[in-house]
């Protein structure tokens, strides 16, 4: 993994800029770093040098070096690739994969990435007809960020690099906190500020000496119907692609190894290396907190699979420790706890290897949500009256216990509280999210939810309930929490994780299986489960679901009181006019005499504030 940035403008610009642009990635790849400035064009990248250790250097050109790119992440298809181009008369000068996108671009133009399997985000320069081409992977597991003007466009692999642009003073955007809020991150194409945007998934950004610049699709997913499969075939389908896929990731010249949790996911990516017959080194971490602990159940896979297994137990005075850190760290709110422990664990991996495979994308592809449960059964829920409804959400409302657990029963039915009554898609995103419309109405009460900015969006494969739910947490949750919580945690540390589950072919196949195979009956991820069962002790898969979390609901009354009280203090809720500070003293009172879990209520404020005060400039 890298860092890029640059811009492409109609003035002539100062050398000083990108250098002061780039130097702020150095996190992302503090093994060399590289330029190609010219009259009104820059281009800056900071390398990780994971493949071709010797030769892959960047800029990287084309024979005749009228075209110049800087790329970051990986492209796992590239011998082919690299293959195809020699027969058809291209040179090649290094062994990077990074090159074949200069010689993709001359036979294809500059919708080629759709010829990518790979995570990533680059920058290509056409000298000739001067034209800059950006572009993001598919499912947006490598970030970009960009600002448009009428002099160009500048962009950058993180929103710190934008900010160090000479002359360029972003303002807040007010309209789009209330989807943060709702959905604890900044859904794609929104940033905190009006002039910068994410680069849509599966799109390019074209850009001309004139100024003009065009954002379009190159990615067009294209499903098939395994309705008619049996579940037997299927499940060997699901093994044969994750074990191709983690086959092609596999690719390194530096050491690799795998994060391991013990659940489904990671434990199933683990399985398919050993297949491939890889030396696995698997990394753990666990805490003392036994109700957020799962690294008994890595421990059971590792010596099961027989991994060179790595493992660290951290205390709660460890995780606080990190907090003031990596929240100033956050370039934008992002209010996932997970991040912490996902720091942790990249750090303590970073000791030994320079890449890890991970096991991102299992639960959104396979059905691993237990929301996925709610949107299956909720016409038993619909079809009864209104005042039925009504009368049994105001029963719950008041006899379920406030809990502090993780994915505790109470939990998922308050949060089923939350968007019972509501149409999709706002019920999932109340589902998953802090405030919903209601909540938010008291803590800004001229806000709006505007959903239109998830537009881009393409309909979902199917049609039923379960996978637009699927294919919503796709493209929202996915793509914007988790895929950004891994990487701006794993680059803290220089460590480039990977995903195989988010394989193009192994998404392609997911979203062409029923949903009744992913989750058949009340058993979530049934086919996934299917797939690598015989590789482990008999019924491994069979407990409940954890998740990668920390006990922020408890932390918030203790060890965080005196850090949450300071952030969310009346001078700092000052800054923010637009804020009912009364509805604020309301959440945290309700929270700490017990009476509600409002623990991700106070956590998005807390990071939003946190964020402004320290990082937001604005």
């Amino acid at each position: 993994m890298c860092g890029i940035a640059g811009y492409f403008l109609k003035e002539k610009i100062l050398k000083d800029n990108i250098k002061t642009m780039t130097k702020c990635l150095s996190h992302r790849g503090p093994d060399g770093e590289g330029y190609f400035i010219e009259d009104n064009v820059a281009l800056g990248h900071k390398r990780l040098s994971i493949i071709d250790l010797k030769t892959g250097d960047q800029p990287i050109f084309n024979e005749d070096k009228s075209v110049v790119v800087i790329f970051n992440g990986e492209i796992y298809n590239f011998k082919e690739l690299k293959s195809e181009l020699q027969s058809k008369g291209h040179k090649f000068y290094t062994n990077s994969d990074t090159e074949v996108l200069v010689h993709l671009y001359e036979e294809n133009g500059e919708l080629f990435a759709d010829k990518l399997n790979g995570i990533f985000s680059f920058a290509l320069f056409d000298k000739k007809n001067q034209k800059l081409i950006l572009a993001r992977d598919p499912l947006g597991v490598k970030p970009l960020y960009y600002s448009t003007s009428s002099n160009g466009v500048i962009f950058a692999s993180e929103l710190k690099s934008l900010l160090k642009f000479e002359g360029f003073s972003p303002t807040f955007d007010e309209t789009s906190l209330p989807l943060y809020l709702q959905f604890e991150y900044y859904p794609a194409p929104l940033t905190p500020y009006k002039e910068i945007k994410k680069l849509l998934p599966g799109h390019t950004l074209s850009c001309n000496k004139e100024g003009d610049c065009e954002v379009k699709r190159y990615n067009f997913w294209k499903f098939e119907n395994f309705e008619n499969e049996s579940e037997k075939v299927l499940a060997e389908r699901v093994r044969e692609e994750i074990v191709a896929s983690v086959k092609r990731q596999l690719l390194s010249d530096v050491p690799l190894g795998v994060f391991l949790s013990g659940g489904v996911d990671s434990t199933s990516v683990t399985c398919a290396m050993k297949e491939a017959g890889a030396e696995i080194f698997s990394f753990s971490i666990g805490f003392e907190d036994k109700d957020f602990d799962e690294s008994s159940y890595a421990k059971i896979v590792a010596e099961h699979l027989k991994t060179t297994h790595f493992e660290k137990i951290f205390s709660e005075k460890d995780l606080i420790e990190e907090i003031d850190f990596i929240l100033s760290n956050l370039d934008e709110p992002l209010a996932d706890p997970s991040i912490f422990p996902t720091a942790l664990l990249s750090k303590f991996a970073r000791e030994k290897v320079k890449v890890a495979l991970g096991g991102d994308g299992g639960d959104e592809l396979f059905c691993g949500y237990p929301t996925y449960i709610i949107h299956k059964f909720f016409p038993l829920y619909s079809i009864a009256p209104k005042t039925i409804r009504k009368a049994i959400l105001n029963f719950l409302d008041k006899m379920l216990p406030v809990s502090e657990g993780n994915l505790t029963f109470p939990y998922k039915m308050r949060k089923f509280l939350d968007g019972a009554e509501k149409e999709m898609p706002e019920r999932h995103f109340a589902f998953m999210g802090a405030f919903n419309r209601e909540k938010l109405k008291k803590l800004m009460p001229d806000a709006e939810l505007d959903f239109s900015q998830l537009n881009w969006i393409e309909p979902p494969p199917m049609k039923d309930r379960v996978t637009t739910a699927q294919w919503l947490d796709l493209h929202t949750y996915l793509m914007e929490d988790v895929l950004q919580k891994v990487d701006r945690m794993s680059m803290l540390s220089s460590l480039e994780v990977r995903v195989p589950l988010l394989d193009k072919e192994v998404v392609k196949l997911a979203f062409s299986i029923p949903p009744s195979l992913k989750l058949k009956g009340f058993r979530l991820k049934h086919l996934l489960k299917k797939s690598f069962e015989k590789d482990l002790p008999k019924g491994f898969f069979e407990r409940k679901k954890r998740g990668f979390a920390i006990p922020i609901s408890r932390w918030i009354k203790g060890e965080l009181k005196e850090f949450t009280y300071e952030v969310l203090s009346e001078r700092n809720l000052n800054s923010v006019p637009f804020v009912e500070k009364k509805e604020v003293e309301t959440i945290l009172k309700e929270h700490y005499e017990g009476r509600k879990d409002n623990r991700k209520l106070i956590w998005s404020l807390l990071v939003f504030i946190y964020w402004r005060r320290r990082l937001g400039n604005v």
